[in-house]
């Protein structure tokens, strides 16, 4: 086959086939001559080369030479086939830009995160990048800068404007290309699409120091805000407030309402404390119920207390209305001032709490300011938590019983059990003083147990003298009752003390009602079942509902002392008073008047045909064997009578 064209090449010297004899293949010397026997390279040493030999060899070589030029021309053109399919292919977007911030080029995928559709649309309508996608423009020339020294400057995160306006965060790697005299000539990198990871990220940082149902700060970056505005306060040699918020009953009303509504409450608490605290302080929700208020520039501590009452009265005055129900809510605050109250965080949080606390005792929506003084009543709570602690094992604690009396017949009809604490050092402790700690403390469980069992015990023991046989009625704590094996724990003391179960009544509170409502009516149906009775104490002071008086069917009302108090002299107790009688009445309840003392409140009750009471006007409470004298007379008169 010919190559290329060109003819077969010649032989070189006489022949191709060197001279043998065809029989026995031996070289026939004998037949050459003189000239022909030489060495044949010598011979054809002193011949040159044809043109015609030149010219076959000089187009071989051309056909060699055009041979690899094809071969590496097709090579070059796969690779950039290659590069050109990695650089419009690749997931990450690709870039040469000018030093002005021109594109020189660019792939689909770094056109398509700017939002273009194309790199020939992007290059033919950006002509600098800074000015016009980048969110801060500024950027472009720090990064010049590192660049100028680095060479590089890798894993850059900014925030990039798309051509529809919209934001996003991008991760650029930039490199400067240089020409031989080390002059940059432009600019080239990747860059990638992180507005995905940045709002994981985002999220993640908001779960952290965020309280995701107000928006507001949570407890840990609450306190790097307090720490930073005391900071502050202390190089200007200034003052700062700090205030502790605690809404009252919240739990009551979560439980009762439903967590939806609480939810909602919580929302709108927040912005009402917002406004009320004003665009300088910090507000944080630190705990379910509980707000925190930095004020980071105050002159004067009145100013403290205006804006403290300005955010009670924002909370009370109107009420909140949402998912169909509306009601008013309170709050207590505790105020602590840098830095008279303390020098940094921990001792000014410790001091507003203690504050806070000590407001409560003022009743809702007041608030106070740290005093030294307020570490004296700290101490003497917790003289008597630890008290508690060993009252029991100790026999300080003992029980006395007041009389409920039939006004129509002059005969008891009930007995109520009624806690006292003989501390050693201290000597009688109210219950008003030490009930709350107890309850506070946890030790209110033990402690109403040993009443529970005490009292029926008791009343057994009368019963078993032959005497009158009432009704022994037990208050149960909030804290009591929702402890599990409430229902188990009754059944136990009634089985115990042999006591029959309809000599016991259990008086509860509103709010404790209230409290779950679908729990409650499950405990009470099942009480009722073992044929205990069932009263509302201080009926009146919490949430009245004919509603859950029905759904609840307890067997008696005790008005409040509240209202009793003043039912001869002030309309408004004296209609409270009337109204509660009458829906007792309606709803064929019993009705009990707690707090009598007089003969004008007996005798405005008895209008009302009210006829059961309880109170100094027969009687104070009385220790066990006065009891037995009472229980053994017919009837009882007033005390009055009997001083």
């Amino acid at each position: 086959m010919q190559v290329s064209g060109l003819a077969k090449a010649p032989s070189f010297g006489r022949g191709s086939e060197p001279d043998t004899d065809p029989a026995n293949g031996e070289k026939q010397a004998g037949n050459l001559s003189p000239e022909t026997a030489r060495p044949r390279f010598f011979h054809e040493r002193r011949r040159s080369r044809s043109a015609e030999e030149w010219r076959f060899e000089a187009l071989n070589s051309v056909n060699r030479l055009f041979l690899h030029y094809e071969k590496t021309n097709e090579e070059l053109r796969a690779s950039e086939e290659r590069y050109r399919s990695l650089f419009d292919e690749a997931l990450v977007g690709i870039f040469q830009i000018s030093r002005r911030g021109q594109p020189l080029t660019i792939n689909r995928r770094m056109a398509s995160i700017y939002g273009y559709e194309s790199p020939e649309q992007m290059m033919a309508e950006v002509s600098d990048i800074g000015q016009q996608l980048l969110v801060s423009p500024c950027k472009l020339s720090e990064w010049r800068e590192a660049i100028s020294r680095n060479g590089v400057e890798c894993g850059i995160e900014t925030e990039i404007r798309c051509r529809d306006g919209a934001t996003k965060w991008i991760l650029l790697n930039i490199r400067a290309v240089f020409n031989e005299r080390g002059k940059i000539l432009r600019y080239e990198g990747t860059g990638e699409d992180i507005t995905a990871r940045k709002g994981d990220e985002q999220r993640i940082q908001f779960l952290a120091y965020y309280d995701t149902l107000t928006g507001l700060p949570n407890r840990t970056l609450f306190r790097d805000w307090l720490a930073n505005a005391l900071a502050d306060a202390r190089r200007r040699k200034g003052k700062a407030a700090l205030l502790l918020l605690e809404l009252d009953r919240f739990k009551i009303i979560n439980d009762s309402l439903g967590h939806a509504f609480g939810d909602l409450l919580l929302q709108e608490i927040a912005q009402r404390i917002k406004i009320g605290a004003g665009e300088q302080s910090i507000v944080a929700r630190i705990g379910g119920d509980e707000f925190a208020i930095v004020l980071p520039h105050i002159d004067d501590p009145d100013e403290v207390g205006e804006i403290a009452q300005r955010i009670i009265d924002a909370l009370s005055v109107e009420e909140f209305a949402a998912l169909g129900h509306s009601l008013n809510i309170s709050c207590t605050i505790g105020i602590s001032i840098f830095p008279e109250n303390g020098l940094d965080s921990e001792v000014l949080l410790k001091n507003a709490d203690v504050a806070m606390y000590s407001a409560k005792e003022d009743g809702p929506n007041k608030f106070r300011f740290f005093t030294e003084a307020m570490n004296v009543e700290i101490l003497e709570r917790l003289t008597l938590e630890n008290g508690l602690r060993l009252a029991l094992d100790r026999d300080e604690l003992f029980l006395v019983y007041q009389p409920q009396v039939n006004i129509s017949t002059g005969t008891i009809t009930g007995l109520e059990a009624l806690l006292r604490w003989q501390h050693p050092q201290l000597g009688l402790v109210p219950p008003s003083t030490f009930i709350e700690v107890a309850e506070n403390s946890g030790s209110i469980v033990p402690i109403g147990e040993w009443v529970l069992r005490t009292a029926c015990a008791q009343a057994k023991k009368w019963q078993d003298a032959g005497l009158l046989a009432v009704p022994i009625a037990v208050n149960v704590s909030a804290v009591q009752f929702r402890q599990q094996g409430f229902r188990e724990l009754i059944r136990e003391v009634l089985h115990d003390t042999g006591l029959d179960p309809q000599y016991l009544e259990l008086e509860l509170t509103e709010s404790l009602l209230l409290t779950n409502a679908d729990v409650m009516f499950s405990i009470l149906q099942d009480l009722r079942e073992m044929g205990v009775k069932l009263a509302i104490d201080d009926f009146g002071t919490g949430y009245s509902s004919l509603g859950y008086l029905r759904q609840f069917q307890v067997n008696r009302l005790k008005i409040d002392r509240s209202f009793v108090r003043d039912v001869a002299v002030n309309p408004d107790d004296a209609a409270i008073t009337t109204a509660i009688i009458r829906m007792a009445k309606a709803l064929n309840l019993e009705v009990l008047a707690e707090g009598v003392e007089n003969e004008a409140q007996l005798s405005f009750l008895r209008a009302q045909h009210c006829y059961v009471i309880q109170g100094y006007y027969f009687s104070k409470p009385v220790a066990v064997d006065q009891v037995v004298e009472k229980l053994r007379a017919v009837s009882i008169k007033p005390a009055s009578s009997t001083a």
